[in-house]
């Protein structure tokens, strides 16, 4: 199973990286509309944000949110991707936190620079689509803290 999940993300990141994503960056897109749950109701619609999810973010953070893609391991001496599983630790960060780190990277907010920005790769509606996968498909949580 684990061989088949590393060649998943891997022709993932192939097909990503060689200009087969669903539509190609131009800065005519729309960076202005974020679909988030403003009322951290923890209802979302769907999983449009899967796709961007697989291709990008689950080569470190893994299919599943383990922290354990085939690349979780090379991000440097004691560095390791966030586990997007732990619904504890994402109960505790609001939407727009989690929007943040995928839109300015890991370093904006205190973290490792090993989290890149995705500002040139997604739209804010985009991140905003992921945002929303992440807490219906994997951490399977919405925020419960106080604004």
């Amino acid at each position: 199973m684990r061989i088949i999940t590393i060649a998943l993300c891997l022709s993932a990141m192939i097909f990503a990286g060689a200009g087969y994503a669903k539509e190609p960056l131009t800065k005519e897109r729309n960076r202005s509309h974020i679909e988030l749950d403003p009322e951290n109701t923890g209802t979302y619609t769907g999983a449009a944000g899967k796709d961007n999810y697989i291709g990008n973010c689950s080569p470190c953070h893994g299919l599943t949110g383990k922290a354990d893609g085939p690349l979780a391991d090379s991000l440097g001496e004691g560095v390791q991707p966030r586990k997007l599983d732990d619904a504890k630790l994402l109960s505790s960060r609001t939407d727009e936190f989690l929007f943040k780190v995928i839109k300015s990277g890991g370093a904006s907010v205190g973290f490792s620079e090993s989290m890149p920005d995705w500002k040139d790769t997604f739209t804010d509606k985009e991140i905003g689509q992921i945002v929303q996968y992440l807490r219906k498909n994997i951490c399977k949580c919405k925020y419960s803290g106080k604004k």
